[in-house]
């Protein structure tokens, strides 16, 4: 394994247990002109909580069936399960916490610590209602989706030239389009237009 494959590895769990376990003590620094959330809106905090109580009955249950044939085995078993009540909590904190940020001259848009992607303001095409898509959809490759399934699309950012998404698990690819949702879409789309403007 490469280095840079164990550095990602590492950093990508210390993510997890900063968001999950320490971010709690910082309050969220949201500037109003930059940043732009997109948590309040959507869905994300409602399957969190149900991922977090399937999570937490689900690994009781097994814990205690598994000790009947294995003790190290259901240990095992729950630890797993405690990394993934981490995970859950601390996506849902990375999501409070990683606005979309609109720069002079670019725009970097989250999913939380999962993947982001940053487009040069200048390299936007157009920007269109995103078409509702389903639940069982096969993602499109050449599209960052920057959002959760369960939620319905407000935009779809056409691209000049394709752009790298960054992902949570080291994998990165180029896509021509960018779906994300806003909790003041119509703001950050009238932000962007002046900056193209400007430019």
């Amino acid at each position: 394994m490469s280095k840079r494959l164990v550095l990602h590895a590492v950093l990508r769990e210390f993510r997890v247990i900063y968001y999950s376990l320490f971010i709690w003590f910082k309050p969220p620094n949201v500037d109003t002109e930059r940043d732009f959330t997109y948590h309040k809106d959507s869905q994300i905090k409602t399957i969190i909580i149900l991922c977090l109580i399937l999570i937490t009955v689900e690994g009781t249950l097994f814990h205690f069936l598994l000790h009947q044939w294995s003790s190290i085995a259901a240990w095992i078993f729950t630890i797993l399960h405690i990394y993934g009540l981490l995970y859950m909590i601390g996506f849902y904190n990375s999501v409070r916490y990683l606005p979309h940020k609109l720069e002079q001259d670019a725009l970097l848009i989250r999913l939380g610590y999962q993947s982001s992607i940053t487009v040069a303001v200048d390299n936007i095409e157009s920007i269109k209602h995103a078409k509702a898509g389903d639940l069982f959809e096969k993602e499109v490759k050449h599209t960052y989706d920057s959002l959760l399934k369960i939620d319905s699309p407000q935009y779809e950012i056409f691209l000049k030239q394709p752009v790298q998404v960054k992902g949570f698990f080291g994998k990165q690819r180029l896509v021509n389009s960018v779906v994300f949702r806003a909790d003041q879409p119509e703001k950050l789309l009238e932000s962007i237009r002046e900056r193209q403007t400007d430019g």
